[in-house]
């Protein structure tokens, strides 16, 4: 062991001479597909909303089932090697299709709990758990005594406004459990209750996206989808609730079909301060001359994002795949692979992008991105609507600045961690750095990589 150290010693100080910084930290990795997840993946249908809850995955969307699991229809949960259904029942479909697509973690009667929405006729062999309900880990729960929507959900999230937490839902509602609502609602935990005025007339289009977000003047609610008026005023495609009152963003958005809407949401700050980035089909915003599929709110002004590539915006989602935080989307775009990620002002095909289908969900887990759809291949190998990518647990922890060859750089980047106090440098694993970190390290370097 003792020549093992000095070994290692005047390997340092030697290489010391030759380069004065190398990677600071293990763990930097070039992602990539793994496709286990994906096989054998969805038996028919697609996957949609994909979210992390209580040390689990969770996917909804068509399918009937998922990985060959039993009671696997329409919501699923993943551990990390195996799928397996909610409860012995969970999402009934009625005599019509059913689909699931949101999720939204809420407290419900004291206890954090999975809020699942989509379209369907029960949860659990509940009666009054139609098109949202609520899973506590063991056991579903409807949202209120009497609980009836009889359209889709197809938005949640939560925030708070000013009069505490809220889960706001969007869908294409005019009432949800006998309260009159404009497409949104808001739960307090106990009661429903419309977000604003919701007009004189009946509510006519469809929200799909919700979002809070602070442009500077406090967090408000911003609601997107396919719709011309909201709350009983000429509002299209995207809008505005704060101070007690749905508005137009700006000038707003413009629609250029009549199923242009702008449902998919999301707040990335691309190094500017957090932005509102809004997707869709078919829309511009009025107040600027950019052409583009997804457009970009900074609290003063709407500007396009990326290149017109003339598709159908499915999701947004900001990842940060260990080189920081960017803004990913999946699109109807084959030229874009259905799935790209904003470079600079561009978008580009993330690794191949997906195949053989549709991409239409984002998520993330463990670190991870994971992408639903009905698609059938990833860069050319086949995993069946869901996919995983990410940085595997196995990484050669000898190969230290991740180029993938062990040199004398490993081993700058190696001292480098432990000079500044690193735990990547903790290679032995015991919470604190000594100089069995070293000796565990050249054990590594000499053993080499698989």
């Amino acid at each position: 062991m003792q020549i093992q150290k000095n070994t290692l010693s005047s390997r340092l100080i030697a290489a010391a001479g030759v380069a004065a910084t190398a990677a600071a930290a293990m763990g930097q990795c070039e992602p990539a597909w793994d496709y286990a997840i994906g096989n054998p993946g969805v038996s028919d249908g697609y996957v949609q909303p994909i979210f992390p809850w209580d040390g689990a995955l969770y996917a909804g969307g068509s399918f009937t089932s998922i990985g060959g699991a039993d009671n696997t229809g329409y919501v699923a949960q993943w551990d990390g090697s195996d799928w397996s259904g909610l409860g012995d029942v969970s999402i009934d479909a009625g005599t019509s299709n059913a689909f699931v697509t949101s999720f939204e973690s809420f407290d419900v009667g004291g206890t954090d709990a999975l809020i699942v929405g989509g379209f369907f006729a029960s949860a659990g062999g509940l009666s009054d758990s139609m098109s949202l309900a609520a899973w506590d880990g063991s056991q579903w729960l409807s949202m209120a005594p009497d609980f009836a929507l009889f359209d889709a959900i197809w938005a949640m999230t939560k925030g708070d406004l000013g009069d505490g937490e809220r889960l706001f839902v969007g869908g294409a509602f005019d009432s949800i459990s006998g309260v009159p609502a404009s497409g949104v609602a808001q739960w307090d935990g106990e009661n429903w209750s419309a977000v604003g005025d919701p007009g004189a007339d009946p509510f006519a289009g469809t929200v799909f996206g919700t979002v809070i977000y602070d442009d500077g003047t406090g967090p408000a609610l911003y609601a997107g989808g396919r719709f011309r008026d909201i709350g009983g005023q000429n509002i299209p495609l995207l809008a505005r609730f704060r101070d007690g009152n749905w508005e137009l963003v700006e000038a707003g958005l413009v629609p250029t079909s009549p199923v242009g809407d702008a449902g998919q949401l999301a707040v990335f700050d691309d190094g500017n301060g957090p932005a509102l980035y809004v997707g869709g089909r078919s829309f511009f915003a009025a107040s600027t001359s950019d052409m583009a599929d997804v457009y970009k709110w900074d609290g003063t002004s709407w500007s396009g994002v990326g290149q017109d590539f003339t598709g159908i915006v499915t999701d947004l989602f900001v990842w940060d795949d260990g080189s920081g935080p960017a803004l990913y989307m999946t699109t109807s775009s084959t030229d874009l692979g259905r799935l790209a990620r904003l470079e600079g002002d561009t978008w580009v095909t993330v690794d191949g992008g997906v195949d053989g289908g549709s991409a239409f969900g984002l998520g993330a887990w463990n670190g991870d991105l994971y992408v639903g759809g009905s698609f059938m291949t990833v860069d050319g190998q086949a995993a069946s609507g869901i996919v995983r990518r990410g940085c595997d647990a196995d990484t050669c922890y000898a190969d230290f600045d991740g180029d993938g060859e062990l040199t004398i750089f490993d081993f700058l980047g190696f001292q480098n961690a432990f000079d500044a106090g690193d735990l990547a440098a903790d290679c032995d694993e015991d919470g604190s750095l000594t100089l069995f970190d070293f000796l565990c390290f050249q054990n590594a370097f000499d053993a080499g990589c698989p």
